[in-house]
């Protein structure tokens, strides 16, 4: 009993301590404003009842499936239980500060599959006041709730590959990954690749494999309805194209670019003022930003190859030529290196680890990098492969305190 008191207590302090940091910062970096397609997504949808980015040459709305929707849902069922005196983003904020307390605890959680409540938590700690994660939970983003996801995801991914037969798991699984999908469209080639790992390594079977794939479709469908309905095509997001211009055109860096120069290249600007304005523009959008990225990478494949190499680098470590403002600020910059450091000397000593939980883990990695660097790599990006480097950076420490210190006796 004494054991799981100070278990839970150790955990609770942390969370606090979480929160408390947060709260504290809220005021003097906080976001104050919606902005972007935040702000359209959700006054349109507020005012009009209507998902829609865009209008018609009439001045009409027009439905959109341009972005994920589940964060436009999410302001808008905030702004619709915030009473009128808190300030909406506020209010969005400390959800956000409140849902990455979840985050820590499940990261927890997840540590105790590979280490000691010590260590474990330890490195929680390290997730806790690692500064990428703490501005995120300060601005007007997805990434809040895409890390919260993610770390539910691998967490059940775990419990799987541990063999435990409840399909409880696999039903929330489903649910997990269908909102996932709704948060970030590239999670789809994840969930599926992840399946695979799982069905390849004999943890998980067709039946359980089709009730993950059930739930998920059962939890995406009235979204997918709502595009069938609108646009008579089943879609959850349309910005493939746009994703994959803006990371390989003339301008495109590690970070993607829409510059003027981008938009007027291959005479794209005129073709896109062309288009019509109507249902169908999304998908006509797309189709030409698709069209338009490809003939590029066919006309430049070796710098289409550069590029891709330093985005995964710069994905999986960090990016020296950053131009995102307040990237090169010591605070941020100093973890990222050290952490690049300690990632990469802990796959090297650790290179014969058998563990299956560990191989999900570079593999989860993996898959992430390599399918986000076909598009561009925003700074923020990071933190859906930073909890996972930090659990394989802890095994380095404890290598060497095996080696070097529990010899000794200390």
């Amino acid at each position: 009993m004494k054991t799981i008191n100070k278990y839970l207590y150790n955990i609770y302090i942390a969370i606090s301590i979480s929160i408390i940091i947060r709260l504290w910062l809220l005021n003097g970096y906080g976001d104050t404003t919606l902005e972007h397609e935040w702000r359209i997504l959700f006054y349109n949808l507020k005012n009009y009842g209507i998902l829609s980015y865009y209008n018609s040459s009439g001045g009409q709305l027009i439905p959109t499936v341009f972005m994920p929707p589940l964060y436009a849902y999410l302001i808008y069922v905030l702004d619709i239980v915030t009473p009128n005196v808190i300030n909406l983003v506020k209010s969005v904020l400390i959800f956000q500060i409140l849902l990455s307390c979840f985050t820590v605890f499940f990261f927890y959680k997840i540590n105790l599959f590979f280490f000691s409540k010590k260590i474990s938590l330890i490195s929680t700690y390290v997730l806790i006041f690692f500064p990428i994660h703490i501005v995120s939970c300060l601005q007007i983003s997805s990434i809040t709730i895409q890390i919260f996801l993610n770390i539910i995801f691998l967490y059940l991914i775990l419990k799987i590959i541990k063999k435990e037969f409840n399909y409880k798991i696999y039903v929330i699984l489903g649910f997990v990954s269908a909102l996932t999908m709704l948060a970030r469209g590239e999670f789809i080639l994840i969930f599926m690749l992840s399946l695979f790992f799982l069905l390849l390594c004999k943890k998980i079977n067709y039946k359980q494999t089709a009730v993950t794939l059930l739930i998920a479709i059962i939890t995406l469908s009235p979204y997918l309805i709502r595009n069938y309905v609108v646009f008579e095509k089943i879609t959850i997001t349309k910005s493939f194209g746009y994703n994959l211009w803006k990371g390989n055109n003339i301008e495109s860096g590690i970070e993607g670019s829409d510059s003027y120069l981008a938009f007027n290249s291959y005479k794209f600007d005129k073709k896109l003022k062309k288009l019509k304005k109507n249902t169908l523009y999304d998908f006509n959008r797309d189709d030409l930003f698709l069209n338009t990225s490809i003939n590029f990478i066919k006309d430049n494949p070796r710098l289409f190859l550069e590029r891709y190499i330093k985005k995964f680098l710069a994905f999986t470590l960090f990016n020296p030529h950053s131009n995102y403002p307040k990237y090169n600020n010591p605070l941020n910059i100093l973890p990222l290196i050290l952490l690049s450091l300690v990632f990469l000397l802990s796959l090297m000593f650790n290179s014969r680890n058998k563990s299956l939980y560990y191989k999900y883990l570079i593999f989860n990695i993996f898959i992430t990098v390599a399918i986000f660097s076909i598009f561009f790599i925003l700074p923020r990006y990071k933190l859906i492969i930073l909890p996972s480097q930090i659990l394989i950076s802890n095994f380095i420490f404890i290598k060497l305190y095996l080696k070097y210190f529990k010899s000794k006796g200390v």
